[in-house]
């Protein structure tokens, strides 16, 4: 918790410096609302612990209870990832929005959003490695496993960061191709309106 704080408090201060510093830190802010507390991606997580726990019935040892354990687990571990992400984000001066690359061709987009999964871009706009994005997915790794009750051992850890990070590139992928998801379902949902009126 002192983390927490102590991140929000530094971010804070480093991001009053500059009328630059303060345009820069209202949108990390309005980013990370979105990220957190959207209520369609708070609602994709309590699917997702729903498909999960439909495979893990016999795991639990309290059925009632398992679900709402599990959801709380994943909105702990979320919240906890994009707060400190959004404090060592901004300690660190680097931006770690996914945005779409605007490249035209399809494979050109997936190189793309592969190699820059694990980046992000610096103050000076180059490229560099995504350190918010490691300190944000170390806490979540700890987070859950005080969640879960799990000790916090270097086996664990490491498995565990291997796990998260290969989700880095499931998230780039989706950012670079969410404008063209969107246009195809606007396209099929329009035609099928139109086919049944």
């Amino acid at each position: 918790m002192r983390l927490f704080v102590a991140l929000f408090v530094a971010s804070g201060l480093w991001a009053q410096d500059t009328s630059a510093g303060s345009t820069d830190w209202k949108n990390r802010w309005d980013n990370y609302l979105d990220q957190t507390y959207n209520w369609k991606l708070v609602g994709a997580v309590a699917a997702e612990s729903m498909f999960e726990q439909s495979f893990q019935l016999r795991k639990c040892g309290r059925p009632p209870y398992c679900f709402p354990h599990h959801v709380g687990g994943s909105l702990a571990r979320r919240t906890a990832r994009t707060t400190i992400e959004l404090g060592a984000g901004a300690l660190f001066k680097e931006d770690i929005q996914r945005r779409p690359s605007g490249l035209p061709h399809f494979r050109q987009r997936v190189v793309f959003a592969l190699t820059h999964a694990a980046l992000a871009r610096g103050s000076e706009g180059t490229w560099r490695p995504a350190y918010s994005r490691y300190v944000g997915t170390l806490g979540a790794i700890t987070v859950s496993s005080a969640w879960q009750g799990r000790p916090l051992t270097t086996g664990n850890l490491a498995t565990s960061f291997a796990l998260c990070t290969t989700n880095y590139f499931q998230d780039a992928l989706f950012s670079e191709f969410e404008p063209d998801i969107r246009h195809f379902g606007r396209t099929v949902w329009h035609n099928l309106r139109s086919t049944f009126q």
